[in-house]
């Protein structure tokens, strides 16, 4: 009889415990499940969101729009073109001292002139800047803006006064003349004006937005050069017919969106995250040295990372931190010599060189020490420009002297006053 109790408690208990096991095991099932589901709610948007419509234009605006190749007459020079399209690209038309704008009666509206008091005029219209085709009204311009200087200057040379011509293309969509130095767009966000009657974008309600600063017509000339067939930019060449001409085989185009993310790729699959960090801590050290003292740079926080497929926040220090290189170290041309040869641009550095990232003249005939760079380098380089670039606009960075969020006293703990 108590063999028979014995057997009974064992596997009454054995049952008790399984139960207890089972039902701790469906607590935690569906508390993980209500966690995942109800938790991301609550949790502060800025944590995995874009914090600024700056950050958000950059990356669903400009990045997709903005095209980079290079000429196989001419591989070492970047040639970086705008895509323009009507009801979305914002464009102004802004004299300077020594640019000036022609205009029709029709287009006048569109120009801000030079020391105008008026709002900087936008719009999203396509227009294009273009060398006057009537160099009569050219010449007397210059001749007019070359006699104001002497007035007041007279013992200087006049400066170079560039006439440009605002006309309207016949397509709704134009390829424009981008900058190839430089990871930031112009923006606004006070004193100005969109003219358009009803906004054609939704990023054009926004309280600043990213615009085309005198957009230049793109042309092209077409060459044959050692018996190969190849393509020059020429302002005095064809216009881009197509955003599929840009992309073809001939000219081989591609968007900064799609090198950043190629770049990512790369910056993965060569291992730079084994001894770069790309995370700007929470330690007065670390945002002095991606800044300064007076103006420190902030800390990493997570929107900046939203937009990446791949995120590298990295344990080790053996090379510099990279979440700010894009303010840092902004150069094209230093990154080349870098990539190139590292100890050449940083003394004593361990890191080896990447001279995959070129392309060694075939002919020989070129005079230059280094290789042409391929597109792994540009694809690399774009990915790099994007750390520390994308946090606030260019009106609102600390990189020029402003700390909108007051970085030592968040660090140290203290209140702002």
């Amino acid at each position: 009889m108590t063999e028979a109790n014995n057997k009974k408690g064992f596997w009454q208990s054995f049952e008790l415990s399984a139960l207890v096991a089972i039902t701790g095991i469906i607590v935690l099932f569906s508390s993980a499940v209500i966690v995942t589901l109800i938790a991301p709610n609550f949790v502060d948007p800025t944590w995995t969101q874009p914090t600024t419509p700056y950050q958000v234009q950059m990356h669903e605006i400009s990045d997709p729009n903005f095209y980079i190749s290079s000429s196989p007459i001419q591989p070492e020079e970047i040639q970086a073109v705008y895509h323009l399209k009507n009801g979305f690209t914002l464009l102004a038309f802004q004299e300077s001292y020594t640019t000036r704008i022609l205009a029709s009666k029709e287009l006048e509206k569109y120009v801000t002139r030079y020391q105008s008091s008026t709002p900087l005029k936008l719009t999203s219209k396509v227009l294009l800047l273009r060398p006057p085709a009537d160099k009569s009204k050219a010449d007397a311009l210059q001749k007019e803006l070359n006699e104001e200087w002497k007035k007041s200057n007279p013992k200087e040379t006049s400066p170079n006064f560039v006439i440009l011509e605002l006309f309207e293309p016949k397509e709704n969509e134009a390829f424009a003349v981008a900058p190839t130095d430089g990871v930031l767009e112009d923006w606004v966000d006070e004193n100005f004006v969109i003219l358009d009657k009803n906004n054609q974008h939704s990023y054009h309600n926004d309280p600043g937005v990213i615009f085309i600063n005198n957009p230049l017509e793109y042309k092209v000339q077409y060459i044959t050069y050692f018996g190969k067939k190849g393509w020059l930019y020429d302002p005095a060449g064809e216009p881009i017919a197509s955003l599929e001409q840009l992309k073809g085989g001939d000219m081989g185009f591609r968007s900064r969106q799609e090198l950043i993310q190629i770049g990512e790729t790369i910056y993965a699959h060569e291992g730079c995250w084994y001894c770069h960090t790309d995370q700007t801590r929470t330690l007065v050290q670390d945002v002095v040295l991606n800044g300064s003292d007076s103006f420190p740079a902030p800390p990493s926080s997570p929107n900046e990372y939203i937009y990446n497929r791949i995120t590298f926040p990295g344990t080790h220090r053996i090379g510099p931190d990279l979440s700010r290189v894009g303010i840092k170290r902004p150069s094209r041309d230093w990154h080349r010599s870098h990539f190139w040869s590292p100890k050449t641009a940083s003394k004593g550095s361990i890191m080896p060189a990447f001279q995959h990232f070129f392309d060694e003249d075939p002919r020989g005939s070129s005079v230059r020490t280094t290789g042409i760079p391929n597109y792994k380098f540009e694809a690399i380089y774009q990915y790099l420009m994007t750390k520390g670039t994308r946090i606030t606009p260019p009106t609102q960075a600390w990189w020029l002297g402003k700390d909108p969020i007051n970085t030592i006293n968040l660090i140290e703990g203290a209140r702002s006053k």
